[in-house]
């Protein structure tokens, strides 16, 4: 819908504001996460609910000034940004200004908005905060999409945009006040403040320099190519990114309960048990599959034209996408543990790195280059997340070791995937992955639906 009503030109410059809106992330300064790891420490020491509900005003109060001032950094940058770093002609010009603004007015509602998810995941109120998320995530490409087609103006896409993103504050807002005692005036629980701010401090280096590496891609390539050829590129990867929303929610699921368990290893190492072997049999076959049909899926979604020169960027988006949801275990591991250090040392370490992979690979082999940078990325990320959660977690280190083994395997089968070319046999071969894992979930159903409870989940009721 958005190809059809703004062009490939346009869809390029609304992918970059799409790239906007996850490098916010950044201007959070980790208070977000920081949000989710300190409540539901603190909630598994037994804190009350007016002191929880007093850490998480005073983090609130931080969000909003952080998102005011951004928004009015970037209200009078984006001029410079779309005119001398991006250079688009004067017509685009004035739309992508007028647009991107919008965008920009929003950073104090998405900041809070932030605050208060990284608050209910704190309380593992994930039922909620997915089916609000859910609703949300769709409206966000669903309502510019539609009004792309009506409109067909960049500028009114994007406040239609910035529209869904100030209205999505509301429901946030009503569950926060549900799980927290807002009425009493209270002290935060004594120490939390500062874990919340050192905690955050440090993730905040993490918010600055991984939404740097996710998004550097785009916005080199944006400098150097025309935005319809930007879109070979961002269009393949803002689709292969959503599928890492299961290991990212199965991931963010098990955050807090792993907080909670800081001080018991052992049954943390179970619950990573857990983990990796549901992403051994669920992850795969979900790559597996676009893997083999790429050509096909992009052709249905857009046009045989993209899909013929993107086919082969998405497969190599996918095995970035693959390792990168592994990735989320060990990543968890530690800064579940406090030691967002640890992960914000890693990214400092590794963005050089990154930076000159993706000028020379796309100096090289141009659009595709930034793929094959982008995969490189992810791989050196994941294996030195993975050497960093056995160190500081020794009792894992089996689990880690397994996992790592099972990386392996999936990679070498996603390879062999890329190799086949008959399509008969392609479509084939993701017929058997679909039908096997389709009998995966049916016999785990089976088994959650008739397992008879343990006796901990006796004395629990």
């Amino acid at each position: 819908m958005l190809l059809h009503g703004l062009g490939a030109a346009r869809l390029g410059v609304f992918t970059l504001a799409i790239g906007l809106i996850g490098f916010s992330g950044i201007f959070d300064l980790g208070l977000g996460r920081a949000l989710t790891q300190v409540v539901a420490s603190e909630h598994g020491r037994g804190a009350a609910s007016f002191e929880l509900a007093a850490l998480v005003r005073k983090a609130l109060g931080m969000l909003l000034a952080l998102g005011v001032f951004w928004a009015t950094v970037f209200w009078f940058g984006v001029p410079l940004l779309v005119v001398k770093v991006f250079g688009f002609e004067q017509l685009l010009g004035e739309e992508a200004v007028d647009g991107l603004r919008w965008v920009a007015a929003t950073l104090p509602f998405a900041l809070v908005s932030t605050g208060l998810v990284g608050c209910l995941e704190g309380f593992q109120r994930f039922a909620v905060v997915n089916v609000v998320r859910l609703a949300f995530g769709t409206a966000t490409f669903l309502v510019p999409g539609v009004t792309a087609v009506l409109t067909r103006r960049l500028d009114l896409t994007l406040a239609s945009l910035a529209a869904v993103r100030i209205v999505a504050l509301l429901p946030w807002l009503y569950l926060a006040r549900a799980e927290l005692d807002f009425g009493r005036e209270r002290r935060a629980a004594e120490g939390a403040v500062g874990r919340l701010v050192s905690f955050g401090a440090w993730l905040s280096v993490s918010s600055v320099i991984g939404p740097l590496m996710v998004f550097a891609d785009r916005f080199y390539l944006a400098s150097i190519l025309p935005p319809a050829v930007v879109a070979l590129y961002t269009v393949p990867l803002d689709a292969v990114s959503r599928f890492g929303a299961l290991p990212m929610g199965a991931v963010n699921a098990a955050f807090p309960e792993l907080a909670k368990r800081s001080g018991a290893r052992v049954q943390s190492a179970e619950l990573v048990r857990g983990a990796v072997t549901a992403m051994t049999v669920l992850w795969f076959p979900l790559v597996a599959i676009p893997m083999l049909l790429a050509d096909e899926l992009l052709t249905v979604w857009l046009n045989a034209s993209m899909a013929s020169e993107g086919a082969g960027i998405a497969r190599w988006l996918l095995l970035g996408v693959f390792l990168n949801g592994f990735a989320h275990i060990p990543y968890a591991m530690l800064q579940s543990a406090g030691r967002s250090d640890v992960t914000a040392k890693l990214h400092l370490l590794e963005f050089p790195v990154y930076a000159l992979l993706l000028v020379a690979a796309v100096a090289q082999f141009g659009v595709l280059g930034a793929a094959l940078a982008w995969c490189a990325r992810i791989a050196i990320d994941t294996v030195l997340l993975f050497v960093a959660a056995a160190r500081f977690e020794p009792d894992c280190r089996g689990v880690l070791r397994e996992a790592g083994i099972r990386i392996a395997g999936g990679m070498t089968l996603l390879a062999a995937c890329m190799m086949v070319t008959a399509p008969a046999l392609r479509w084939a071969l993701a017929a058997v992955v679909a039908l096997a894992l389709a009998g995966t979930l049916w016999c785990f159903g089976r088994q959650r639906l008739f397992a008879k409870p343990r006796e901990a989940d006796h004395r629990r009721s």
